[in-house]
């Protein structure tokens, strides 16, 4: 009787063994005998290594540390930090306030950005960025030197550009205006 039609000869050139139960290799899509049927053993060139197991995760830069050994976790974590793989994410804000309060203390906020006065050049935070909230001297010589005669008191409410400036931070700058407006826009649009 012939068997020659049945089955399946592998495809590896030193074996050639003829099986009657074919294995097929997922990566490479070539049928092999049962020695040969894993990737390693017919060196599959389509066949790509797992990533060995995570044993821990740093707590500082959450990348996960693979398996070394039979190293501990507290081993592979030293190692980790020697080799300077951590990368811990420090948060600084280096630009710091010069404003000086009444009392004498400097102000103890940071920015991220630096925020400098155009008069003074000097860097503030967002609290006392405008020239009128840090009493700005490079302004007040700006005013000094702007020789304006007097023809007697301005008429409205408003006496001077200080308090000019100051209440129409508290009742909202032009652009905080235009925006509401324009959010009040955008609602009604998206409404409809």
């Amino acid at each position: 009787m012939d068997l020659s039609h049945v089955g399946k000869h592998c495809s590896l050139k030193d074996c050639r063994q003829l099986d009657f139960l074919p294995f097929r290799c997922p990566h490479c899509k070539i049928s092999f005998c049962l020695e040969h049927r894993k990737p390693q053993d017919h060196h599959c060139k389509h066949y790509t290594p797992p990533r060995p197991a995570v044993k821990a995760i740093c707590t500082d830069c959450n990348r996960s540390i693979q398996a070394d050994g039979d190293k501990t976790v507290a081993q592979l974590l030293a190692d980790h930090y020697k080799k300077g793989e951590c990368k811990k994410f420090v948060v600084t804000k280096p630009h710091k306030c010069t404003f000086h309060k009444s009392n004498g203390k400097v102000c103890k906020r940071r920015e991220f950005d630096p925020i400098v006065c155009k008069w003074c050049n000097m860097n503030f935070c967002i609290r006392h960025r405008h020239a009128e909230d840090h009493n700005c001297k490079g302004l007040e010589m700006k005013k000094q030197r702007r020789v304006v005669p007097k023809k007697g008191p301005k008429e409205g409410p408003m006496k001077n550009a200080e308090s000019c400036s100051k209440a129409a931070r508290k009742r909202g700058s032009g652009t905080n205006v235009a925006h509401s407006r324009l959010v009040k826009q955008f609602q009604s649009v998206k409404v409809k």
